[in-house]
């Protein structure tokens, strides 16, 4: 399958690329001008911005599906409350950007990923994650991955928009479970999020659109 991975830089977006190319995908990558990333071996690499319409047309070009994993992001990712160093709106302004772009060029099947307790999945959140998604930066995202979920929902294309829980860098288990629930410890695997994601392209229907995963 040839596939155009999004956030192919990233946490999710690094072992989605890594893990298509060890199952035969031919992989193109659409990362940012500034960014530096060594590519796996036989990866496409194309430079440029996915809000972009000319820079996502090119990478575009011939693909069956996209696998993104675009996220806003923070001046320290680790303090919930540090400031953006991303645009408040940026995964759902990728979103309309990607859906243009995708019906331009006639490709059909998308999967984005999204948090746990995004969107109608808030009721699940555990005590803590309710407060920082109140009264910190997480809510933004949060909130503008709920828009992001909606221009997928809205497209008319084939979608599919995961919501993981708190991700780790532990090894790939090739566990993992839908829950409709999480406490404060669930966690997945940024490598298991990206296996999940791979696994659902073989699956000829998708019916649980925006299913909340965790590890097993």
């Amino acid at each position: 399958m040839r596939l155009l991975v999004l956030g192919a830089s990233g946490g999710v977006g690094r072992h989605v690329t890594a893990q298509a190319v060890e199952a035969g995908h031919a992989v193109t990558a659409l990362v940012r001008a500034e960014t530096p990333w060594k590519a796996p071996e036989g990866v496409r690499v194309l430079r440029g911005d996915v809000l972009d319409a000319r820079a996502l047309d090119g990478a575009l070009e011939g693909a069956d599906a996209v696998l993104s994993s675009l996220g806003m992001k923070r001046v320290n990712p680790a303090n919930p409350w540090s400031p953006l160093a991303s645009p408040a709106d940026f995964n759902s302004r990728s979103a309309e950007a990607v859906v243009a772009a995708m019906k331009r060029a006639g490709v059909k099947r998308v999967v984005a990923v999204s948090a746990a307790g995004v969107g109608d999945s808030a009721g699940a959140m555990n005590l803590l994650m309710r407060v920082l998604v109140a009264r910190s930066n997480i809510g933004v995202a949060y909130r503008d991955l709920a828009v992001m979920e909606r221009v997928y929902a809205e497209s008319g294309l084939d979608w599919l928009t995961p919501r993981p829980t708190r991700l780790t860098d532990g090894p790939r288990t090739n566990r993992v479970k839908t829950v409709t629930a999480f406490g404060s410890f669930d966690a997945i695997a940024r490598a298991d999020v990206a296996a999940w994601m791979l696994a659902r392209l073989d699956a000829p229907r998708w019916t649980d659109r925006s299913p909340q995963i965790t590890g097993a």
